[in-house]
């Protein structure tokens, strides 16, 4: 897709509002909060009543990090704001991982819960699709096709 001014002043805004902070919540302590929310309650073993716990702790989570604070404001090679707008980012795959995870009622490879211990083909073979601006989550079939692929000859590497 082709940014359009749209998407560029919802970026700029980002920055914007990262550079005219004046006080806030430092960046480094809510990545680890991040982490300590996605290892405690997301991670491959996982229960319905504490992913719950863990989403509301995420909700919470998230009005401080749209109140983050930058304290260098220097123009170049600030990495200070580049981890703060990668936060933003993280959150946001976080998020979708923590909701579409509760929302799968079974156990599959690294997702596994001790309130469904059972893999639910029936039900679950598909994908989860997450909406950020609603958090809808919605499902598209898995696509079997091609079930097989010819092989191919392996060939010199030239360069």
């Amino acid at each position: 897709k082709t940014p359009n001014s749209n998407d560029i002043e919802k970026a700029t805004k980002r920055i914007r509002r990262l550079d005219n902070s004046v006080s806030g919540e430092d960046p480094k302590k809510k990545k680890k909060k991040l982490q300590d929310i996605m290892q405690l309650y997301f991670g491959v073993f996982r229960e319905g009543n504490s992913m719950h716990t863990g989403l509301e702790k995420l909700e919470d989570l998230k009005e401080q990090i749209e109140h983050m604070h930058l304290r260098d404001k220097s123009r170049i090679f600030n990495t200070s704001r580049i981890e703060a707008l990668e936060l933003s980012n993280l959150f946001a795959v976080a998020q979708a991982t923590a909701i579409t995870a509760e929302h799968r009622k079974e156990s599959r490879g690294a997702h596994a819960r001790s309130d469904f211990e059972k893999r639910d083909d029936e039900n679950w073979m598909k994908h989860s699709l997450f909406f950020e601006k609603d958090k809808r989550v919605t499902y598209r079939a898995v696509n079997f096709s091609p079930e097989s692929m010819d092989p191919f000859p392996p060939t010199a590497r030239t360069y």
